[in-house]
């Protein structure tokens, strides 16, 4: 069974897994939480990453996996802290600002049917967030560097929003061409900034792939 380490995205809570869990065939999951009292302090990233580190960082893991946020969280532990992680899994993680292609919550049917419950979970959990830590992630931002840095194999997993052809998936990321060359990109049909919720089994079956 391979060890994975799974971190969500802001404004998430661990639930945001539910609908994961038993497709993770081969995986003996471990599901971070983070505590109120971390995040209600954190300005930036590097706060959430040193609590990550401090929590898990003795743990052997076969790789990490974040959502969002979470996958910057596993990025920097890779690579700030020289984590022994030989596979991080980075799902939805913006490095730096994306187009408006990946600008958008859920495919339209995906949020008739999951939306007032995603919605719902993203309201009750926004306040315990500092601004600082939002504004660290929305504008201006550039966590490429840690790429450069990292030693693990880093996959970087998104939702194709319903476009299988989409030619410009990787260019809208907008990120230069030797970060592009340090990753490996795949694509979860179906899905947008939720694939957990609105392709469980697609990105199970994209993890399991990920890991050695």
């Amino acid at each position: 069974m391979k060890k994975v380490l799974f971190l969500y995205g802001m404004c998430c809570t661990p639930s945001v897994w539910d609908a994961l869990k038993d497709r993770l065939e081969g995986i003996a999951p471990v599901f971070a939480e983070y505590p109120r009292e971390i995040i209600q302090t954190a300005n930036t990233v590097s706060d959430l990453t040193r609590w990550a580190m401090e929590t898990y960082g003795g743990q052997n893991f076969d790789a990490v996996a974040g959502h969002s946020l979470g996958g910057l969280i596993a990025l920097e532990m890779s690579a700030k802290y020289a984590a022994a992680l030989g596979t991080v899994i980075m799902i939805e993680s913006n490095l730096r600002p994306a187009n408006p292609f990946y600008r958008n919550l859920m495919m339209p049917q995906n949020m008739v049917k999951f939306g007032d419950g995603v919605l719902s979970m993203l309201r009750c959990e926004a306040p315990y967030y500092t601004d600082a830590l939002k504004q660290s992630v929305q504008e201006d931002f550039d966590f490429t560097p840690y790429v450069h840095r990292s030693q693990a194999r880093l996959f970087a997993l998104y939702g194709n929003r319903g476009l299988k052809n989409y030619s410009r998936r990787v260019s809208d990321l907008c990120l230069d061409p030797e970060t592009e060359a340090k990753l490996h990109f795949k694509f979860i049909r179906n899905a947008c900034h939720m694939p957990m919720i609105e392709n469980p089994q697609g990105l199970a079956d994209a993890i399991i792939k990920c890991l050695p």
